[in-house]
């Protein structure tokens, strides 16, 4: 994930809230604050990713018509366009285990995988995507 992410010149945040948007219905818009709620970031930290995305025409900010001092984000076709280009790119990707290992070997993989991954969490904590 982390060479899509860098061969789309996306980090794992910008890449999450581009997917938060996708999956806002039709309009693809939210408010920073239901974005930075549901990303766990402050305030200011979600000011400045919005800052860097929309600088790069990904999302656009919005005057609020229910609240006249707030902003919707809303995410723009090149967002869009972004968003479904790097999930396909990921995902062929991905298929090279569906093509090269049967039923077995994938649930076998699986379990194996969370194994790791329970006993890192029992070690390190919780292992989520890096914030700003």
């Amino acid at each position: 994930m982390d060479e899509t992410l860098a061969e789309f010149e996306l980090d794992w945040v910008e890449y999450k809230l581009l997917g938060l948007l996708s999956r806002e219905g039709e309009v693809y818009r939210s408010s920073p604050g239901k974005l930075g709620r549901i990303m766990e970031l402050s305030s200011g930290a979600m000011t400045n990713r919005l800052d860097n995305m929309e600088a790069r025409g990904l999302i656009r900010r919005l005057d609020d018509p229910d609240d006249r001092r707030g902003v919707i984000v809303e995410l723009t076709d090149g967002g869009k366009e972004l968003w479904d280009t790097t999930v396909a790119a990921q995902a062929e990707k991905e298929s090279l285990v569906d093509s090269v290992l049967g039923e077995r070997e994938k649930r076998q993989l699986n379990d194996l995988l969370r194994r790791l991954m329970h006993a890192f969490e029992d070690v390190h904590g919780p292992v989520h995507p890096p914030h700003d």
